[in-house]
């Protein structure tokens, strides 16, 4: 590793410094995914600055995401999180539009008759059938998400019989006349259960980002679904003004 050098006249705080530049070094190439970072003693040898300062600058990385500690392993660089969710466009092109290789591994595709729920946020009778599909979706083979999805059978009976391990819904909605162009949708920030730790893979108890989410095309509800993510895969950027 070569020297470091840092600007101590500089009124931007040392640690901020050694934190930019190693995520300069993330950016350029010179430390990639999966790469193992130089451990603070390392640093401490390269730069005139004290553990506590080093561990401020790496702790500050690893809380964005952009470093992980392994432990009695070191310090490495992370996959770099997705900073939204999957929209109207649906799971495949948005993980396309990230420059990583959507698939999916369906785990259920049928017809149930709707509970109160299901019925109450589609606005159907209940006991009307609808379409149930869950699948495990996957990013460059990585398990990021689970979605489970309830459609009414009477919009696009045919989502019962494709392959949606490769099919889109949405396309195949759009395909049948009712495109998804608005929904309503609550993020809230759940705890990890046996089930959803078995689907995901991770540890359980660890933060999970749940998206429970109504579909429009025009005024018709077109699908109710529970979304669940790797709170270690994504997280949620907002803009705020006053304007």
């Amino acid at each position: 590793m070569n020297k470091i050098r840092l600007d101590e006249d500089s009124p931007i705080p040392l640690y901020y410094q050694l934190e930019n530049l190693i995520r300069e070094k993330i950016e350029n190439g010179k430390y990639k995914v999966g790469d193992k970072i130089p451990s603070e003693r390392k640093f401490s040898e390269k730069v005139n600055l004290s553990r506590m300062t080093i561990r401020k600058a790496i702790g500050n990385l690893v809380e964005k995401g952009i470093l992980e500690r392994r432990r009695g392993q070191g310090t490495f660089v992370s996959d770099s999180k997705l900073d939204s969710f999957p929209g109207l466009i649906g799971f495949n092109e948005h993980i396309e539009m990230k420059n990583m290789t959507p698939s999916s591994k369906v785990i259920e595709q049928k017809t149930i008759p709707a509970n109160y729920e299901i019925a109450e946020n589609l606005k159907i009778e209940e006991g009307e059938e609808v379409i149930l599909t869950s699948r495990l979706r996957l990013a460059d083979g990585n398990p990021i998400g689970f979605e489970k999805s309830y459609i009414p059978y009477y919009i696009c009976p045919k989502l019962k019989e494709i392959d949606l391990s490769q099919g889109s819904i949405y396309q195949t909605l759009t395909a049948e006349g009712y495109k998804p162009n608005k929904a309503n949708q609550e993020i809230e920030a759940i705890l990890a259960d046996k089930h959803i730790t078995e689907l995901l893979g991770g540890k359980v108890d660890q933060p999970i980002l749940k998206n429970t989410r109504v579909t429009f095309s025009g005024n018709t509800r077109v699908e109710f679904s529970f979304n669940f993510y790797r709170g270690d895969k994504y997280s949620i950027h907002t803009t705020l003004s006053d304007l």
